[in-house]
């Protein structure tokens, strides 16, 4: 399987994941059932603009790994959102990235 169908996989298992989220679910459980039900674990994956700001499934990688008020106003503002972005990799994306040792 080629790294953008990884990450497409991953994608949309979470996406569905979220939008049947039970009562008092956390975007880290949601993730770690995506990561299972997908296989994706261990794998190299690219997620394209899933991880863009705004996006459901980055929306899922802060709540579960950062922060989402450390980076709301990053949504809005333009000035903010280049060094925003690369306090979301090196903080909230480098966390998922390991935590599911994607490549």
């Amino acid at each position: 399987m080629g790294n953008h169908a990884v990450g497409r996989a991953f994608v949309a298992c979470a996406t569905i994941a979220a939008k049947r989220r039970r009562e008092g679910e956390t975007a880290l459980e949601i993730l770690d059932e995506a990561a299972d039900a997908s296989d994706v674990r261990g794998m190299d994956a690219e997620f394209d603009d899933a991880t863009c700001f705004g996006e459901p499934f980055c929306d899922l990688i802060i709540e579960a790994f950062g922060d989402p008020d450390d980076f709301r106003s990053s949504y809005e503002d333009e000035d903010e959102s280049e060094e925003a972005y690369i306090r979301f990799q090196n903080g909230p994306y480098e966390a998922f990235r390991n935590r599911y040792e994607l490549c």
